[in-house]
């Protein structure tokens, strides 16, 4: 693992890099929640080791905290993502986190070997927004985006947008489906649209004309955009809370929920990557 700095929006931004070896690769860059780091994202997630496993670069950038010249800290010095929705520290100081990830994408492929072709979004929560705005805003250079437990604050230009895997918890006190009050791990009180307005917010941009066929498999409830040009898919993992599929649970349970064991988000939406970078439109997720 090694750090990647970039300048983008005058300002110095970081990254960890997981490079695998090899010729042009597939990148899959991974947005930290609220209050996170990037190391924090490489053990909740594991996408280091899938890369490991199927030659790709992991990517984990750094949001920007509160106070920028001390540590990031989760309660008094959080890292965020302006991700359109106006909230916190980045809204008030306009980060530009559209230019950091495009910054990125060209770093990537210039000096990484990334596949420009190749360029996959995910993220977590106010990363899981991030990866929204991000692939809308720059949907020429992301080839998919795979948001968890995050909502899509900002609202896409209609037209082609990046093929779309969005996972949540129908259990998520911090992401609630059906939207409402929220009260967040630092005290405060915000109000969430419900969670599937993201997926009708895709779609709708996207140009699909009609409503989501369902499916059910164990405990994740599928929906898939009809008549799309690309494929835009939603699962809706009953009984599970905020917290990233498969991995482990960071705050108290009183604040983000349970998980629910046998959902695996990093390997659901690697498959998921890899059918929409292979040329092919899987079937399932």
């Amino acid at each position: 693992m090694e750090t990647l700095k970039v300048e983008a929006g005058g300002r110095e931004r970081l990254a960890l890099v997981a490079r695998t070896s090899g010729g042009r690769r597939p990148a899959v860059v991974m947005l930290h929640g609220a209050g996170g780091t990037a190391g924090i994202a490489v053990n909740q997630t594991g996408w280091d080791r899938k890369a490991a496993e199927h030659s790709f670069i992991a990517v984990f950038p750094e949001g920007t905290a509160r106070d920028p010249a001390q540590p990031p800290e989760f309660r008094r010095n959080p890292q965020t993502w302006n991700d359109g929705s106006g909230r916190g520290h980045v809204a008030r100081a306009a980060v530009d986190d559209i230019a950091f990830i495009a910054a990125l994408i060209g770093t990537l492929t210039s000096r990484y070997g990334a596949d420009p072709a190749a360029i996959l979004l995910t993220g977590f929560s106010n990363g899981a927004s991030l990866a929204f705005r991000a692939a809308a805003e720059l949907r020429d250079h992301v080839a998919a985006v795979a948001p968890v437990a995050g909502h899509c604050w900002h609202v896409p230009e209609p037209g082609r947008l990046p093929p779309l895997l969005y996972l949540m918890g129908d259990a998520d006190p911090l992401n609630p489906i059906e939207g409402g009050a929220v009260q967040t791990p630092w005290g405060g009180e915000e109000t969430h649209p419900p969670a599937r307005q993201s997926f009708e917010r895709w779609s709708l941009a996207a140009g699909c004309h009609s409503g989501p066929a369902m499916r059910q498999e164990g405990p994740i409830e599928w929906a898939e955009a009809a008549d799309c040009t690309t494929p835009i898919r939603m699962g809706i993992i009953a009984g599970h809370g905020h917290i990233w599929p498969g991995g482990p649970r960071l705050l108290p349970q009183r604040i983000v929920g349970r998980g629910v064991s046998g959902c695996d988000a990093t390997a659901m939406i690697w498959k998921f990557f890899e059918g929409m970078i292979g040329g092919g439109s899987s079937t399932s997720a």
